[in-house]
């Protein structure tokens, strides 16, 4: 399923379709992000601590992995809940909002998530990457009745890419079906979005889920708990600026996909992807739970950088790259930005 069917511009100065996203914001966010610094929260303070040469055994490619998942406040069934369903004696697991998520990717939507990194096992500096809303589809039950089966797409320019699985027409307006056309057995998919335009054409994650959420107000509405285990999203990741700037500011020029489950199981603990969930050590304290990559796809990726140890790190991005395909093989998605990392 790798490239098959897309079909990609290439510019004056080749096919490197992501700087150009990147070159076009570094300047604007430089700008907001330093009028931003005194309301930059303690959390996001302490991801953004220095790596130091004793941390090395950490590669920068977890670094980013760890940096870039996203956190949310972890919700609870409610014990009237609970007992209406005559279910007491069962423990229920968190949940979260979809709406909490995409709180968690506003700030870095318009300032960029900062990423510690090691550069030459002495130089410590944090590389800022937006994030942008690269697919996402949403699987539950026809049960639902708020479930408007739709799927979005963005019309193309004609020449940028080709579809395989469409007819060359734009589905820009989305279309309802009561079919719910997908190649999994779990449910039928209530929301498909995946983009297909140039990046320099998109805007950031938080501001693009605004926009669909018009059509469809579901994408602020359902819990992770309402979706089936073939919900995911993914996330591309594009270099903006980085702390301090220095001549090697083109070593880290790399793009990233990112693939992340969307469903927590409400009872037990088996997931297909489970997500991590953090109870706080206080009393007062609100749980967590982190999202955290289980596919990845680069472009640009330089292994003596982001993986330079012997040992099993060479071969964290392979595996997790291994993991998105099988993913999307499995529910025979054909995914445009994917196909593009991996023709690279």
């Amino acid at each position: 399923m790798l490239g098959a069917g897309v079909q990609f511009n290439r510019s004056g100065n080749g096919d490197d379709r992501f700087s150009t996203a990147a070159k076009a914001r570094r300047s604007n966010n430089l700008t907001r992000r330093a009028q931003s610094q005194s309301d930059v929260s303690s959390k996001q303070s302490r991801r953004d601590e220095l790596p130091t040469a004793e941390s090395s055994s950490v590669c920068n490619l977890e670094r980013f992995l760890e940096s870039i998942a996203p956190s949310v406040e972890a919700q609870y069934l409610s014990k009237m809940t609970v007992r209406d369903w005559r279910m007491c004696n069962v423990e229920f697991q968190p949940y979260f909002l979809l709406s909490d998520l995409w709180v968690a990717f506003k700030e870095w939507s318009a300032y960029g998530a900062g990423v510690p990194l090691l550069l030459n096992d002495r130089d410590s500096v944090i590389q800022y990457y937006v994030p942008y809303l690269s697919g996402i589809q949403l699987y539950g039950n026809l049960s639902m009745s708020t479930a408007k089966l739709r799927r979005l797409g963005e019309e193309s320019d004609g020449e940028s890419f080709r579809d395989s699985s469409s007819d060359g027409s734009s589905d820009r307006e989305g279309f309802s079906s009561d079919e719910g056309e997908s190649g999994s057995s779990e449910g039928s998919l209530l929301f498909e979005y995946l983009a297909r335009d140039q990046p320099y054409c998109r805007e950031p994650l938080a501001d693009k889920i605004s926009d669909l959420a018009r059509d469809f107000p579901e994408l602020t509405t359902l819990r992770s708990c309402d979706l089936l285990p073939s919900s995911w999203l993914s996330v591309a990741w594009y270099p903006i600026y980085r702390i301090p700037t220095g001549p090697t500011l083109k070593d880290l020029d790399a793009c990233f996909l990112t693939f992340h489950s969307l469903h927590t199981p409400m009872i037990g603990n088996e997931a297909v992807h489970p997500p991590v969930v953090t109870h706080p050590s206080e009393s007062d304290g609100v749980s967590q739970i982190s999202l955290p990559a289980f596919g990845l796809a680069s472009y640009k990726y330089k292994v003596s950088l982001w993986t330079p140890n012997a040992g099993n790190q060479p071969e964290l991005a392979n595996s997790l790259m291994q993991a998105a395909d099988d993913w999307l093989n499995l529910l025979r998605v054909h995914h445009p930005d994917f196909s593009f990392f991996c023709r690279r």
